[in-house]
């Protein structure tokens, strides 16, 4: 990517940040329609070569929740209880080699994990700088945004785990995915397997 794009891009990512947002605990209004269209399904075509990587996920149980058309890309619905998120967020940040801090290309208050420094990384799985997956705030508890592999991207939205980001789709950020919000215990042992591909995947420089 020249360094032009990824300047553009970058830009792009503060841009949704200031959309659709909540600070503290008052929500702004976000881009989201009356009535969500149906989950963005299409394969985007991957652009860079990584060793293929399959998580052997169950299909997610239930129908899929509202999301956002466009952007911002917000989940709408079956979002994650305060119980549910606390242990995800603890997991997470819980990792070997991964730093939280606040996230670069998101929400604010979304907290981003992100390569520590001095270890290697694959530049061609980050979002932004060294952050390459972030949580969500109120008012999509619990939904994440992060890059995979082509085929555990390809996976987790076959097995209904997640969709494809509109940036994935237009191909400005490959596999980039919203893992849907895990909605109960049940549903943390995929979403954690989803977690730990794209550590693997951005740590793999």
């Amino acid at each position: 990517m020249s360094t032009g794009r990824a300047t553009a891009l970058v830009i792009g990512l503060l841009a949704i940040a200031s959309a659709g947002c909540t600070v503290g605990n008052e929500p702004t209004t976000t881009n989201a329609p009356a009535t969500p269209p149906a989950a963005p399904t299409t394969k985007p075509q991957p652009t860079e070569t990584t060793a293929t990587q399959t998580l052997d996920l169950n299909t997610r149980p239930g129908a899929q929740p509202s999301v956002t058309d466009g952007i911002p890309h917000i989940q709408l619905d079956q979002t994650s209880s305060d119980e549910v998120l606390a242990e995800l967020a603890e997991w997470a940040f819980s990792l070997d080699g991964i730093v939280e801090l606040p996230s670069l290309a998101s929400l604010p208050g979304a907290r981003a994990l992100t390569v520590a420094p001095g270890l290697p990384l694959n530049s061609g799985a980050m979002l932004v700088a060294r952050e390459f997956a972030h949580i969500h705030p109120q008012p999509n508890w619990g939904s994440l945004h992060l890059r995979l592999s082509p085929a555990a991207a390809q996976e987790v939205v076959e097995r209904g785990w997640g969709e494809y980001h509109p940036f994935a789709i237009d191909g400005s950020i490959p596999n980039l995915v919203m893992v849907y919000a895990p909605r109960s215990g049940e549903d943390l042992g995929s979403v954690k397997a989803i977690i730990e591909a794209s550590v693997a995947f951005a740590t793999s420089g």
